[in-house]
């Protein structure tokens, strides 16, 4: 039975054009374990199933049936008609991730009876003739007033799109920086404006990914409802979600301002780009192009700047260093990958017991001690619940 379940895996596998690392790296397992579970020594637990056929852009059904005959998603082939060319093949698997989330959330929600409030519209439009640089300032300036975070540092950006109703869902989508995806936007007709970012990426570069989508979400989504970002993509959509990006994390007056305050003058130092860049949390990179932009940098010194190692230099000067500035892990990522709307949902369809732990555990590919630390609050826990996961945990082994 388990040799016949690891030719699925193999053949589910290969169709996604994945080999055994990739799928290691998005479970965060090792490459043997991938390989005992595809030549039948050992049998992936259920929740790791579920895992799987997410990858895979499969059912679970079609995963365990006697004949594999999977169907597919209109949706992810509607991204991949728009991504193909060279993509590398973690990043079919992360796009498949994304769009499966999706469906899961908009389920979820259906099965609770919650309102997603999701963000179907844009208030922003973007009119032929008014691209210009000025333009694009003006309007990353608009989105800031309508989201009431003035000219500093964004925050937390994440958390702030997810209160007004846009998904953002972290997946791996490829490190070859040639091949791989920054970042997608889709309108998905249940949960709305959605927004999938390359974990595989500094946090500098997730974070101007995210800035980047939002542009697409708010100024394109009336003609285009999905759009993959990927590194080798030129085209006017995705230089105006570029510049736009840039104004809005890093806004001219903004900058100028903590500038004039922190007494920096045009013989800028390393230091000083590093002071600028963790205070708007940045990458150095885009922090450079924005101090040249603004006169503070001329050319010849950005090229001089540029040599510098920014993680070195911020830890010389004691800044805390995030482990994803160093190397980016997929694994790392836990509960972190979701919007707080699905956690939330999570939590309740649990304390409800309107959602079962190993149900849980499928959609996240969280451990059962995860979910169990999920519902336990500080004050000791529901009993019931985390009981209800021991025993779980003793049936299947």
């Amino acid at each position: 039975m388990n040799h016949a379940l690891g030719e699925r895996l193999v053949v589910a596998r290969k169709r996604r054009r994945l080999n055994q690392e990739d799928v290691a790296a998005l479970l965060g397992v090792t490459r043997v374990l991938v390989s005992h579970w595809e030549n039948g020594k050992r049998r992936p637990a259920e929740h790791v199933l579920e895992r799987l056929a997410q990858i895979y852009g499969v059912t679970l059904e079609e995963l365990l049936a006697e004949v594999f005959e999977p169907s597919g998603s209109d949706l992810v082939e509607l991204l991949y008609r728009d991504a193909e060319g060279g993509i590398d093949p973690q990043a079919h698997a992360g796009l498949e991730d994304f769009v499966r989330f999706l469906g899961e959330f908009a389920h979820l929600a259906t099965d609770l009876d919650e309102d997603l409030a999701p963000l179907t519209q844009s208030p922003f439009k973007l009119r032929p003739g008014f691209t210009s640089k000025d333009d694009v300032r003006r309007k990353a300036l608009e989105v800031r007033d309508w989201l009431r975070i003035g000219l500093g540092p964004v925050g937390d950006l994440p958390g702030i799109l997810d209160g007004i109703g846009i998904t953002v869902y972290r997946t791996g989508l490829g490190s070859d920086l040639s091949t791989g995806v920054s970042g997608a936007f889709l309108q998905h007709p249940v949960v709305g404006m959605s927004i999938a970012v390359n974990v595989e990426t500094t946090p500098g570069r997730q974070l101007f990914t995210l800035a980047h989508e939002l542009a697409h979400a708010l100024f394109h989504s009336d003609r285009e409802h999905h759009l993959v970002s990927y590194w080798t993509r030129r085209d006017d959509k995705e230089r105006f979600a570029d510049q736009w990006a840039g104004e809005f994390l890093v806004p001219v007056e903004g900058l100028r301002q903590t500038a004039e305050q922190l007494g920096v003058d045009r013989r800028l130092e390393a230091e000083d780009v590093i002071q600028l860049q963790r205070h708007f949390g940045v990458s150095y990179g885009m922090m450079l192009l924005r101090l040249r932009h603004v006169g503070l940098v001329n050319p010849a010194r950005h090229e001089e700047l540029k040599r510098v190692s920014p993680v070195a230099l911020a830890a010389q000067l004691g800044y805390s260093i995030a482990p994803d500035e160093r190397g980016q892990d997929p694994s790392r990522w836990r509960l972190e990958r979701f919007p707080r709307r699905f956690v939330r949902l999570l939590v309740r369809g649990l304390r409800e017991r309107r959602l079962s732990p190993s149900t849980a555990a499928g959609l996240t590919g969280l451990t059962l001690d995860e979910i169990a630390e999920l519902v336990t609050p500080p004050d000791g826990g529901d009993e019931e619940v985390i009981e209800e996961l021991r025993e779980y945990e003793r049936v299947t082994g």
